[in-house]
């Protein structure tokens, strides 16, 4: 009888969960944490229309990040051969980027005429209450008006909900400059996490995320899959049968 009344109260509440609450937090924080660092490589890689050698690239980067910061006087930059360096001021950019703090460096070149590539690091990046260490190679293309780029990243720091984070993986990020939106699909491991799988997941500048699923499998070979409907409230379920929701943090 015990066991009757429990599964419907983990229905109602993480906090009747335990583990897999944890496990569900520990998803999305992995979440949070890639489209933070998808929406900083997104924006300092839009240069695959530019024509032009590395430096050319760096140069036109230097350019249009700076006037897409607000405001105009947070972001000083500094630019020497085919590097820039950015140093935010809490800025607000696009695709969701707010409170941005820190230094971060980019490299440019150029693999192929149709792809650019960029080097990002960073360390101790401040974004949207995340703290980030950054290590990420980006290849970027261009068909029509889409954008993409193919990401193999190192990051370690913090989440917004103050867990530490360590992983390394490839994803892919597309992103549209008019709507502001980018959506990831890829797979990450860390030391805390086993895997994480992201599949199709959206978000938009100052929304939460709109579309998309994550599958976690944690350390004690169970897996949480969230689901993002455009709610602050992401639905989960386990391999055990069990599912609840997780506030977001999200939103305008």
């Amino acid at each position: 009888m015990l066991h009757r009344l429990l599964v419907p109260l983990c229905v109602l509440s993480l906090a009747a969960c335990g583990g897999e609450s944890d496990e569900a937090e520990a998803a999305d924080e992995s979440a949070a944490v890639s489209s933070t660092e998808a929406a900083l490589t997104s924006e300092l890689s839009d240069e695959v229309g530019t024509t032009g050698t590395p430096e050319d690239l760096a140069a036109a980067a230097e350019t249009r990040v700076k006037a897409n910061m607000q405001p105009s006087s947070c972001l000083t930059t500094t630019t020497a051969g085919a590097t820039t360096t950015y140093v935010f001021n809490n800025c607000t950019g696009r695709y969701g980027l707010v409170t941005m703090t820190g230094t971060v460096t980019a490299t440019y070149s150029r693999p192929s005429s149709d792809v650019v590539r960029v080097l990002i690091e960073s360390t101790g990046f401040k974004a949207n209450d995340a703290t980030l260490n950054l290590k990420a190679t980006v290849d970027a293309t261009q068909q029509g008006s889409v954008k993409r780029a193919e990401i193999a990243s190192e990051t370690s720091g913090t989440g917004p909900r103050g867990n530490t984070v360590s992983r390394e993986g490839d994803y892919t990020v597309t992103w549209d400059e008019a709507t502001e939106c980018i959506t990831l699909d890829g797979t990450t491991g860390s030391t805390r996490v086993t895997s994480t799988t992201v599949s199709g997941f959206r978000k938009c500048k100052a929304q939460c995320p709109s579309s998309g699923t994550i599958v976690h499998s944690g350390a004690r070979g169970r897996e949480v899959t969230l689901t993002y409907d455009g709610s602050a409230n992401a639905a989960w379920s386990t391999s055990g049968g069990r599912s609840g929701t997780v506030a977001l943090r999200c939103g305008p």
